[in-house]
């Protein structure tokens, strides 16, 4: 056997295995007590390089055991071939052409070890549309099972009729996700207290500490015990954003927090599924969930509507410290239930075709005509409220609008 491998201590027999992979070029491969071999990568298996030889034969070498330059090059290999296959928009699942009655993933996602280094505490992983960073190691396994997460709620938002064609940022090839093993560490970059992730547009990433991904760390050991529906509910919302980055410049405040309110709504099993079938039984327990039934009635509060549909960002922002936030966001997700459903013919019609229009609007006055034209459809604020109430006392549920005022100004001092 090549003192190469005996250098390595393996005694794996040579054999030759036909690949259908593309390999990277043959180059001089050293182990790091300098034996040589001449080799091509093929992949970064965890912590593992397979290689192959001239003759097609595959081996399976520990990462550690080669020089420093050959792990950087290994590692940027891997790199290299998750983004060369990196998903674009003309690949997206077209949207669908009615209201989906279930989204489902077809099995778990694949899942690649792009780096593990202890000594830099860089784990980076890659499933067909995110790319996880953490401080901690994780394993394919583990990162495949929260990934399914992530991965169903990019095909949700791909398959909403509204046809987002969802994208990421610009001047990246996937979407990323930055795990957090301490709270600490969380916070420090930029989470809230209580939150179970929080999307960053300025940083292009969505922020997550472990505890919300039903994974926990017991001394250097990873725990994976599953995710709460409140943990999901938050960041089913927060990927929604993220699925949304291209349109948060051209969609009102209360649009862009509803639809992703919206995405909370069906059941998710944890198996990468969205049930959409008997959707009327879940915005119930949302309603409940944000806003609390008022005595022995079902009485929603809901925000006026003028004045949820003219908040700004600075006013919304600032309703997380006055308190108020609850109702904000709740108000948004119904009231987009409501275009969704319960608008005109109860198909949507109309949310789709503003999403249409706003693709296409070049100005701001562009923006507030396609609102005009295919939201308001020549109703005051009382009429729409009118039928918003009748479209949910359909549903059992009776709104009660609250008098305007509920969002103040920022003080000087919060501003």
């Amino acid at each position: 056997m090549n003192s190469f491998f005996l250098a390595l201590g393996l005694t794996l027999p040579i054999s030759v295995i036909v690949s259908a992979q593309t390999s990277a070029p043959i180059r001089n491969w050293k182990s790091n007590d300098g034996k040589a071999i001449q080799a091509s990568f093929v992949s970064l298996q965890g912590d593992q390089v397979e290689i192959k030889m001239a003759n097609g034969s595959l081996f399976k070498v520990p990462l550690n055991r080669f020089s420093a330059e050959d792990q950087q090059y290994a590692q940027a290999q891997a790199s290299k071939s998750v983004s060369a296959d990196a998903p674009n928009s003309s690949a997206l699942p077209a949207a669908s052409k009615t209201w989906p009655r279930m989204v489902a993933l077809e099995s778990k996602p694949e899942i690649v070890v792009v780096k593990e280094s202890p000594e830099t505490k860089e784990y980076i992983y890659k499933s067909p549309h995110y790319e996880f960073q953490c401080d901690s190691k994780l394993g394919a396994n583990v990162v495949r099972e929260f990934g399914r997460l992530f991965e169903a709620t990019w095909l949700l938002n791909c398959l909403l009729p509204l046809d987002l064609k969802p994208e990421p940022e610009k001047l990246r090839t996937s979407y990323l996700a930055r795990l957090f093993t301490g709270k600490s560490d969380y916070m420090a970059a930029g989470g809230v207290e209580g939150s179970g992730g929080i999307y960053m547009s300025g940083k292009k990433a969505l922020m997550v500490p472990l505890s919300s991904l039903g994974v926990k760390m017991a001394g250097s050991r990873v725990i994976l015990e599953g995710g709460n529906d409140d943990d999901n509910a938050t960041l089913i919302h927060e990927i929604t954003h993220q699925m949304m980055n291209r349109w948060l410049g051209l969609l009102s405040t209360w649009m862009i927090e509803g639809a992703a309110e919206y995405a909370e709504i069906p059941e998710y099993d944890g198996s990468g599924k969205f049930n959409f079938i008997g959707i009327e039984r879940r915005l119930k327990k949302y309603a409940e969930r944000m806003n609390g039934w008022q005595g022995s009635g079902k009485e929603f509060k809901m925000l006026d509507l003028e004045e949820l549909m003219g908040l700004d960002g600075a006013r919304w922002a600032n309703a997380l410290v006055t308190g108020q936030a609850t109702q904000n966001y709740g108000s948004a997700g119904m009231l987009t239930y409501f275009f969704y459903h319960m608008d005109g013919e109860g198909d949507g019609a109309n949310i789709i075709a503003f999403y249409q229009a706003v693709k296409m609007a070049k100005t701001k006055d562009e923006l507030k005509a396609a609102t005009l034209k295919h939201l308001m459809r020549e109703r005051s604020y009382a009429q729409l409220a009118d039928d918003v109430k009748k479209g949910f006392r359909k549903e059992g549920i009776d709104i009660l609008f609250q008098p305007p005022g509920k969002n103040a100004a920022a003080s000087a001092s919060q501003e």
